[in-house]
């Protein structure tokens, strides 16, 4: 079993060279397309767009770099990443104790978990400790699904996507739904949903992270370098406005 599983990350290995000591030009970059407006496809288009798509399509143009967008499921991301399938991942990943031990995170977003409440329990929930007992939605394998497990006496669902967590909460399967705060306004704005409202606080303080090997600290440098530059020359300010003006509630 040893064995097979060795020859299998070798194999894996060798799919993604080392961009610099290859001489590649193009950056593999993971992404998983589900949650808007840092990353999805809008109705009958195979297009990916959105914040993390133009902050790494900026980082490598800076850096004289093209992206080739490969879409998994989020779980897959990581993963992707340590066994080199990809060179980048950049799909709102928090940043988090646990997952520095493994890849290098460039901090590059603050973000933060926020609740998205049905309207008829707005009076009832107002805040984290009005959530005790309560069912709540969110999406597998993240930190608002961590963070809703942790709350006592309430009950979990966990979905594939956070669409499919707006839609159960509009079913009234849920009483509320915790995601990253910015998705939840950016959803709320473009759905015009009177049945839900977004809480004004959030519950945790998080930062994004561009997911690199920290076996490849060329990688790891240069997107580090390109972020730095656009951060300079105003590029991520206007990226930023683009997708946020008209959403953020802060």
């Amino acid at each position: 079993m040893r064995l097979i599983t060795k020859a299998a990350l070798l194999g894996l290995t060798l799919f993604s060279a080392d961009v610099l000591a290859s001489g590649q030009k193009t950056l593999k970059v993971g992404i998983e397309d589900s949650f808007a407006p840092f990353e999805f496809r809008e109705k009958n288009s195979s297009e990916v767009i959105g914040f993390d798509v133009d902050i790494i399509k900026a980082i490598a143009k800076e850096q004289g770099f093209s992206v080739e967008i490969d879409n998994m499921p989020f779980d897959a991301l990581l993963p992707s990443v340590l066994t080199e399938q990809v060179d980048v991942a950049i799909s709102s990943y928090s940043i988090t104790e646990e997952r520095a031990q493994i890849v290098k995170l460039e901090p590059y977003y603050d973000s933060g978990l926020g609740v998205l409440v049905r309207t008829d329990l707005l009076k009832d929930i107002h805040s984290s400790y009005d959530l005790q007992g309560r069912t709540i939605c969110a999406k597998s394998g993240t930190t608002g699904s961590y963070f809703a497990e942790n709350i006592k006496n309430s009950k979990t669902k966990n979905y594939v996507t956070e669409i499919e967590s707006f839609m159960a909460i509009d079913k009234g399967e849920c009483d509320v739904v915790i995601i990253d705060k910015p998705v939840l306004e950016y959803y709320h704005v473009r759905s015009h949903d009177d049945k839900t409202a977004v809480l004004k606080d959030k519950l945790t303080f998080e930062q994004y992270g561009i997911v690199t090997s920290k076996n490849k600290s060329e990688i790891s440098d240069n997107i580090a370098e390109g972020l730095k530059k656009i951060r300079k020359n105003g590029i991520y300010d206007q990226i930023y406005r683009k997708w946020f003006e008209k959403t953020s509630n802060k």
